[in-house]
């Protein structure tokens, strides 16, 4: 009976995803029409912020699981007491990564710059916390597959909430006479709520789960030092293979929503077509994730079903340069971001194939490291987003405000259109050619830790 309890309650797992990504998606989305537009920063220097701001992302994402893994834990466990801890300075500076100093460029920067560096390092604690835990809880690659896309459910849910309640909100507060640079700090004091709110309930769904894992895979709760996590980097060069895979979704989940908000306000002069399209995308991925949720046992090789969307969704990409309405591209998209749900969750498996392929090379479970690096293609996506979008602005001389130009109007289209178009293709060639855990050396790798774990133990 008390097997069956839990099992109900753990389907309410992703929650806190959800709220990771209601917070992330408002910086993510909006943070650049939010330089140009509402506080006035000049392009290039806009450009210049939104670049500092994801090489600090880039920076934290590549260290945050390392430092997880090689600090003393906290008294909650070592991955579920950041849940407790982090949320709320992410809160506390995301709202002063949206603070605006009317007439004061400089003020603007400083703020926005360290309010995104404070707030993101303590999000992306939570967020690796999450991803590590989400690994530990299934037992059988069938588990996993359930965990990862109830997971990757509440991140579409969270991103639809902050992509498409985004300039509602925003619209609101400024018709209650509070100004439009004022508003946003507002909008992420209430996803900041939220986030805490739903990071709480993950924090008790996964109570006592750390412990319950070592207890069954006879390890114990390892400390990495530093010779541990370089080991693991230097031995496992299916590791880096797998973040540019990963690269594939991400660009698509991270460019294109920021990039659409330029692109149904200057090629299309509809900008109140904006929600809408955040209200599709974000219904699109979950019910992308929610397929796999349901008919993931199906896909006897994630490999190949990933292979197989991945040029499916490069077509589509490519496709969007042709669409002369917003329907028409709306369209398009709808197909591109149903297809990043569903390869969210088999993604995930190929990262938790490395914690098993790097425990099987080196003897050591770096779990936390590992599953904390997929916040590393994020970034990197972030960044290609940062230079993309001020190198499209700068060349084609935009104005904000000004009426749009066909310069501008086709260099958006290029930006759409050709390098998100380009990465999948990446993405398919490196599995194809690159990714060598095949099923066969996992089943090599997962007997051999058992056999060693048996020994030690003796």
């Amino acid at each position: 009976m008390e097997e069956k309890k839990t099992s109900k309650k753990m389907l309410i797992w992703g929650i806190g995803t959800a709220g990771e990504g209601f917070i992330s998606s408002i910086s993510g989305t909006y943070l650049a029409i939010f330089l140009t537009d509402v506080a006035l920063v000049p392009v290039a220097l806009s450009g210049g912020i939104m670049l500092v701001t994801s090489i600090v992302g880039f920076v934290m994402a590549t260290i945050t699981g390392g430092i997880i893994a090689s600090i003393k834990p906290m008294p909650w466990g070592r991955l579920r007491s950041w849940l407790l801890v982090a949320p709320p300075v992410a809160v506390l500076f995301f709202m002063l990564h949206f603070t605006a100093i009317p007439g004061n460029v400089f003020m603007t920067t400083v703020l926005v710059i360290l309010g995104y560096s404070v707030g993101v390092s303590a999000w992306n604690f939570a967020y690796a916390a999450d991803v590590s835990l989400t690994n530990i809880l299934g037992n059988t690659q069938e588990e996993r597959n359930k965990f990862n896309s109830q997971r990757m459910m509440g991140s579409n849910i969270g991103r639809l909430m902050g992509n498409y309640l985004t300039p509602i909100i925003v619209t609101f507060l400024s018709g209650t006479g509070m100004s439009e640079a004022m508003s946003y700090p507002v909008l992420v004091f209430i996803a900041g709520m939220f986030f805490m709110a739903a990071e709480l309930i993950q924090f008790a769904l996964c109570k006592g789960k750390e412990e319950e894992y070592h207890r069954e895979n006879n390890t114990d709760d390892q400390t990495l030092k530093l010779k541990d996590i370089i080991e693991t980097l230097k031995t496992n060069s299916q590791l880096l293979v797998t973040l540019c895979i990963d690269l594939t979704s991400n660009m698509a989940g991270i460019a294109l929503p920021s990039l659409a908000v330029y692109y149904y306000k200057y090629v299309f002069e509809a900008p109140a077509f904006v929600s809408t399209h955040m209200l599709c995308i974000g219904l699109s991925g979950l019910c992308g994730s929610t397929m796999v949720r349901l008919f993931g046992r199906k896909v006897k090789s994630y490999k190949k079903f990933l292979m197989t969307v991945y040029l499916c969704m490069s077509a589509c990409l490519f496709c969007t340069r042709f669409t002369r309405t917003p329907l028409a591209f709306l369209c398009v998209n709808l197909c591109v971001h149903i297809m990043t749900g569903t390869t969210q969750p088999f993604e995930m498996n190929l990262y938790q194939d490395n914690v098993i392929y790097s425990e099987y090379l080196t003897g050591v479970n770096a779990n936390s490291l590992i599953m904390g690096l997929c916040e590393f293609p994020v970034k990197i996506a972030g960044i290609l987003k940062s230079v993309l979008l001020t190198a499209v602005l700068i060349s084609s001389g935009f104005v904000a405000g000004a009426t749009p130009t066909p310069e501008l109007k086709s260099a958006l289209a290029n930006a759409y259109s050709l390098i998100p178009a380009a990465i999948p293709i990446m993405g398919f060639l490196l599995l194809k050619f690159a990714y060598k855990l095949t099923p066969e050396k996992m089943e090599e790798a997962k007997k051999a830790i058992e056999a060693r774990a048996t020994q030690d133990h003796l």
